[in-house]
């Protein structure tokens, strides 16, 4: 899969996911999106503030200018980091006692009528998927009991 189209696999997995607290104990997830969240909120402006502050007390200094441009670069990627890797993470297949545990819930969200998908191998798109279902049709003890 292209790189692209792993960034944009990252922001559909960390729209999906559901920010539980339960689910923060057990996977990385909340962190990963909620530092990947604040990185595209203020990392633009770092990226600016660190060249306007370079032209504003080293103007004619080219050096200061080249590392101020590469922080800024920097600065800009760190979003794409965190999406490239929850890119990455929706594609990974579950591993054994996760997938059980999928498929747990997929059965018990079939016996209160919520369609799921039959899947032979999930990933973690599939189980943030299910997990998103869960959190719109499951009380509170499904949380407590997980």
């Amino acid at each position: 899969m292209g790189f692209f189209k792993t960034i944009s696999a990252g922001q559909k997995y960390s729209e999906t996911w559901p920010l539980e607290a339960k689910l923060a104990m057990i996977f990385p997830e909340n962190r990963i999106i909620k530092a990947t969240k604040f990185a595209q909120k203020f990392m633009p402006f770092i990226a600016v503030f660190s060249v306007v502050w370079q032209q504003f007390y080293a103007k004619s200094d080219l050096v200061a200018l080249a590392i101020a441009v590469l922080c800024a670069i920097v600065a800009l990627c760190i979003p794409l980091q965190g999406l490239y890797w929850l890119g990455k993470r929706a594609q990974t297949g579950l591993p054994a006692q996760s997938a059980v545990k999928f498929f747990e819930i997929s059965k018990l969200l079939e016996k209160k009528n919520v369609t799921t998908s039959q899947i032979e191998r999930p990933t973690y798109q599939h189980l943030a998927d299910l997990l998103a279902k869960a959190q719109k049709h499951c009380t509170k003890e499904f949380w407590e009991e997980l």
